[in-house]
């Protein structure tokens, strides 16, 4: 029987392409896997099907993934139903209600994961106008959509990892590392998100008063390891996978 496929993306020496890629491979082959290694280049010509995973960056997945005929999934890193977790006012707003409205602090994000920016706290409106996007990008128009909340202070910051609904990993995102979030609240907040994806990260942080408030939801195709082992990590980017596919 042949073995299944993994195509795990390389840089100019044929050698994975970030520390991610090569904890990836490494999991692919624990889990019976055939790695093979790819440039972006390569990408139009591979074989890629359901059951092949693409380890690679968010561009890279969402080309493969139209290959297959799929438009990748809007992601909302802060779906309503997890609104009781959240502990601070969060609302959907554009760059221009924002410049009209003129609150200051205000944290600032995509309203869906588009990468576009990361999420940074505007203490004045000459911020906005230096919201660093990725080269090539267009700039922001005042209708762009964002996700505004009021700013928290987190002594800690860390990332859960969740395959199939359940907890197989945390990592220490920034901040002190003895402070650890409140564990009921992260089960509850896990139980909570309907429909769940296949494999995703939780992040969660804790204030300076003690309490534990969920940050942010991350889609799962193209996570970073954190502190997983290699066959946790494979086998979460092979769920995302497969349910994006339609045959999670």
């Amino acid at each position: 029987m042949n073995s299944r496929t993994a195509y795990v993306l390389s840089d100019a020496e044929g050698k994975a392409y970030s520390a991610n890629g090569a904890v990836a491979a490494q999991g692919f082959k624990h889990l019976g896997y055939t790695v093979r290694y790819f440039t972006r280049e390569e990408l139009p010509q591979l074989d890629i099907l359901w059951d092949t995973p693409v380890v690679a960056g968010v561009g890279t997945v969402v080309k493969a993934l139209k290959q297959l005929g799929i438009e990748p999934p809007a992601h909302q890193t802060l779906p309503a139903v997890l609104t009781p977790f959240l502990g601070r006012r969060c609302w959907r707003s554009t760059i221009g209600d924002i410049r009209r409205e003129g609150v200051f602090p205000i944290f600032l994000k995509p309203f869906e994961d588009t990468k576009r920016f990361t999420g940074f706290v505007a203490q004045r409106e000459a911020d906005i106008d230096a919201i660093p996007t990725h080269e090539g990008d267009e700039p922001l128009t005042p209708d762009y959509v964002v996700l505004a909340q009021e700013p928290v202070n987190f002594r800690s910051e860390w990332r859960t990892f969740v395959l199939r609904g359940r907890v197989v990993g945390t990592a220490l995102h920034t901040g002190d590392p003895l402070l650890f979030p409140n564990a009921q609240i992260i089960r509850q907040t896990v139980a909570a998100y309907e429909p769940p994806l296949a494999g995703y990260s939780a992040d969660f942080g804790v204030t300076d008063d003690g309490r534990t408030l969920l940050i942010e939801i991350n889609e799962g195709y193209s996570l970073g390891s954190g502190h997983l082992k290699a066959n946790q990590y494979a086998d979460l980017l092979r769920s995302r996978w497969e349910e994006m596919t339609g045959n999670g």
